[in-house]
C-alpha cells in the first residue's frame, strides 16, 4: 500500500496550530512516528472548508512542513499582523458541532 494511501490506526494525539487564515490540525499515532494534517480554512465565514492531503508524514516531514508554514506566514518587519504559525492547543480528542439552521460550525478541541 503506498504511504499516501495509508491510514494511521488510532490517532492518539492532536495538536492544533493556527495562522491568520487557517488552522492546521496535526494528528499522530502513540509513538509519534506517523502524522496526518488537516487544513481548515478560517477565511470563509459561511462554509466549513477542510482539506486532507491524505499523506502520512514522518516526524521529520511534519516538522519541516510546520517550519515552512511558520516562515511563509510571518509578516515583514514593521507590518502589523501575524507572527507566523502558533500552537493553539494540544489534545487527545476532538468534538465538533454544526447548527442545522445555519451553515456555521463550531469546533472544540
Amino acid at each position: 500500500m503506498p504511504q499516501s494511501a495509508a491510514v494511521i490506526g488510532g490517532i492518539q494525539r492532536m495538536v492544533l496550530y493556527e495562522t491568520r487564515a487557517r488552522y492546521f490540525l496535526v494528528g499522530s499515532n502513540h509513538a509519534q512516528t506517523k502524522h496526518r494534517v488537516l487544513k481548515i480554512d478560517r477565511t470563509e465565514p459561511r462554509d466549513l472548508v477542510i482539506i486532507d492531503d491524505k499523506h502520512v508524514y514522518s516526524q521529520q516531514e511534519v516538522r519541516e512542513l510546520l517550519g515552512r508554514l511558520d516562515l511563509g506566514n510571518r509578516t515583514k518587519i514593521g507590518q502589523k499582523g501575524s507572527s507566523g504559525l502558533s500552537r493553539a492547543v494540544s489534545a487527545y480528542g476532538i468534538v465538533g458541532k454544526t447548527a442545522p439552521s445555519t451553515s456555521r460550525s463550531q469546533l472544540w478541541v
